[in-house]
């Protein structure tokens, strides 16, 4: 497991979330007797908003499989291709 890969993975996934949740509670609302400018207005924050929330979603499933994946991970030798092989003498 290589940790600096798995702490990318959670902070992207904590980041994702996080700004999800700020993004879900500040949703535009609207109100009655609304002109036609304030409705176009409303909808254009209100796309605005849900893009933005689809955003931050996707970065924390991206966090999420970076994590997931960084569990499978190996480390590797740093010295050599791989494992040294020793023979034993033959014997006569």
């Amino acid at each position: 497991m290589d940790k600096r890969i798995l702490a990318l993975g959670v902070a992207m996934l904590v980041s994702g979330l996080l700004t999800w949740a700020y993004f879900n509670n500040t949703e535009p609302a609207g109100k009655p007797n609304m002109t036609e400018d304030e409705t176009s207005q409303f909808y254009q924050d209100l796309a605005l908003n849900v893009g933005l929330k689809n955003i931050a979603a996707m970065v924390a499933g991206i966090g999420f499989f970076i994590a997931l994946i960084s569990v499978g991970l190996k480390r590797r030798n740093k010295g050599g291709v791989g494992k040294s092989i020793t023979q034993k003498p033959t014997q006569s």
